[in-house]
């Protein structure tokens, strides 16, 4: 049958309004995006370093959605409960997690009964910022840099301690012990608090803490730093040598803060998240709050941040297993 040129210009418009009509509730949907208050899941007690984070970055968020981004402390069970909230929740960009190390790349291997898969359940935004470890002592030992601790440690039982047993803590000074060959007595507390009250009593030698839990302490003199575990010297402690350029090349660990939604949610939701956490990381009081804490900015892609996660994944799972501790 013939069409004439004027009814073929006739299909080809109706067949574009149409393809338009198609792709519209998608668009509209991201174009309204957010139209409520967002919560962000904090798997941790308020007042902790990461908490404390983690509502700065939340203030700035809200500042540039147009919509408050409410702070929702979930602790328990070394951050899996919150973790399992948001990979439960609805994929609509209304509920997120500031999720950390343990629930997302420690947890999966030595907890069997895991209510989430972190790779299956949970989508990534971006990772926001890493916490690196110091190796803090008590000020009368006898040791002040990496070499002399280690010659300490081989002639003597030295202690160190951590909040809890396999967190990022733990098995930082773990993975230490087998870098340098050591045997290292682990002590484990509930919580970082107890642990710092005894070194700081000369009950305990050693500690590996996140740079923001004892920078105070070491500025005041009443700790000693002995060394970093970033891979390059922190601009807030120039003088702090790290792991790596004391003899140990390419030891490195963290504790990284991400932000994750429930999986299945829109890719234009995930991005529009991913902005804006990016640029909260470059808001002049937060970026002056990572520094001033020995912290390191990262703002991510989704992308970087599950190649980063697998990354973590593999360092963990082999100081777990050398530990004896992975699940069967």
């Amino acid at each position: 049958m013939k069409v004439s040129s004027r009814a073929r210009q006739t299909m080809l418009i109706f067949a574009a309004i149409l393809a338009l009509a198609a792709g519209y509730p998608r668009y509209a949907y991201a174009q309204a995006y957010p139209s409520k208050q967002i919560k962000m899941i904090v798997p941790f007690p308020a007042g902790g370093s990461t908490d404390i984070m983690a509502r700065l970055i939340a203030a700035e968020m809200s500042k540039t959605l147009g919509q408050i981004v409410v702070v929702d402390n979930r602790g328990g069970a070394s951050g899996a409960i919150g973790a399992d909230a948001v990979a439960k929740s609805a994929p609509d960009g209304y509920t997120f997690c500031y999720c950390t190390t343990g629930a997302l790349a420690i947890l999966p291997f030595i907890d069997s009964k895991l209510p989430y898969n972190p790779t299956r359940d949970l989508a990534p935004v971006t990772h926001v910022i890493n916490q690196n470890f110091v190796i803090v002592a008590r000020n009368d030992l006898p040791a002040n840099n990496i070499n002399e601790l280690i010659a300490l440690a081989r002639k003597s039982q030295l202690t160190f301690g951590s909040p809890g047993s396999l967190t990022p803590s733990h098995l930082t000074g773990e993975l230490f012990k087998a870098a340098a060959g050591l045997q290292l007595l682990h002590v484990p507390y509930k919580g970082d608090q107890l642990a710092i009250i005894d070194l700081l009593g000369g009950r305990l030698d050693l500690m590996f803490q996140p740079a923001v839990v004892v920078k105070s302490q070491i500025d005041a003199g009443k700790m000693k730093a002995i060394a970093i575990s970033s891979l390059t010297r922190l601009p807030s402690m120039p003088n702090l040598p790290t792991i790596a350029e004391a003899g140990y090349p390419g030891f490195e660990t963290h504790n990284f803060n991400a932000i994750f939604v429930p999986a299945g949610t829109p890719p234009a939701i995930i991005a529009r998240l991913q902005a804006e956490a990016v640029a909260a990381l470059k808001a002049p009081a937060v970026a002056e709050r990572i520094n001033a804490d020995g912290l390191i900015a990262i703002g991510s892609t989704p992308q970087q941040l599950a190649e980063s996660l697998g990354l973590e994944a593999e360092v963990w799972a082999k100081v777990i297993r050398a530990t004896g501790s992975a699940r069967d």
